[in-house]
């Protein structure tokens, strides 16, 4: 029993742990937002959905806080328009060329296209409308499930965070920029729970959605590091340097 065991945790060592959580994150977030779409479907989300926005309201037409506040959601909120978003891809790009990891700029491009066309996928798939008995703080556009702004600020607000942390050599800066990257996906998600614009379950299917789409664009960006075609700290000073492996 002793040499069984000893062997299997061999072999698990053995194996690239970090890939296997990626992968099972992978299948828990795709069959997380299977299971919520289908109960979005059947309307067992309705209760839930009208609860959580009506936490927001005093009344169906008055949103929680001053105008201030509600300008303040507004503000939060565009960091998950697609104007705001496409403005940060083009200046990542950009300066990924000038710095010339031209890679890691087309992983950039492949994840914004990506995820807008997935979501356009899925919008059509589901068709399902807009919150109807709150008022609107910010006019909507299109449809509703799963939440835009939630999707494209998850997919790429945390593949930028991956991206930076990988460059990064002590720990407590890379949790850093993941967390910040995750707050800013819950922030926006949250505003457009306050706005009116979008159900609970379509900002957590946005979430997962777009976590889904970072995790595989996080794999790309771990391969290309270890074939050294992104930077990464070196291992002695701390400085960034291109990883070089040896084929």
């Amino acid at each position: 029993m002793t040499t069984w065991f000893r062997r299997r945790l061999d072999w698990f060592r053995s194996q690239d742990l970090i890939l296997m959580a990626a992968l099972s994150a992978i299948g828990i977030l795709v069959t997380a937002f299977i299971k919520l779409a289908g109960e979005v479907s059947e309307q067992e989300t309705d209760a839930f959905d009208r609860a959580i926005l009506m936490f927001f309201r005093n009344s169906p037409t008055d949103p929680v806080g001053s105008p201030s506040i509600e300008a303040a959601v507004m503000h939060i909120s565009a960091l998950g328009s697609v104007a705001v978003t496409t403005l940060i891809v083009v200046l990542v790009i950009g300066f990924c060329f000038l710095a010339g990891h031209w890679r890691y700029g087309l992983l950039v491009f492949a994840c914004s296209v990506g995820t807008g066309i997935i979501m356009s996928l899925l919008k059509g798939f589901y068709g399902r409308e807009r919150p109807d008995y709150v008022t609107h703080l910010d006019p909507p556009g299109g449809l509703s499930f799963p939440s835009g702004h939630s999707m494209i600020s998850a997919a790429l607000y945390m593949t930028l965070a991956a991206l930076v942390a990988r460059t990064m050599e002590r720990r407590r800066l890379k949790i850093f920029v993941i967390g910040t990257g995750a707050f800013l996906t819950v922030l926006i998600g949250v505003s457009r729970m306050y706005l009116g614009v979008h159900y609970p379950t379509d900002v957590i299917a946005g979430w997962t959605a777009g976590g889904t789409w970072a995790l595989v664009c996080g794999l790309i960006a771990r391969k290309l590091g270890h074939r050294g075609d992104v930077p990464t700290p070196h291992a002695d000073t701390g400085s960034v340097e291109p990883e070089h492996h040896e084929a």
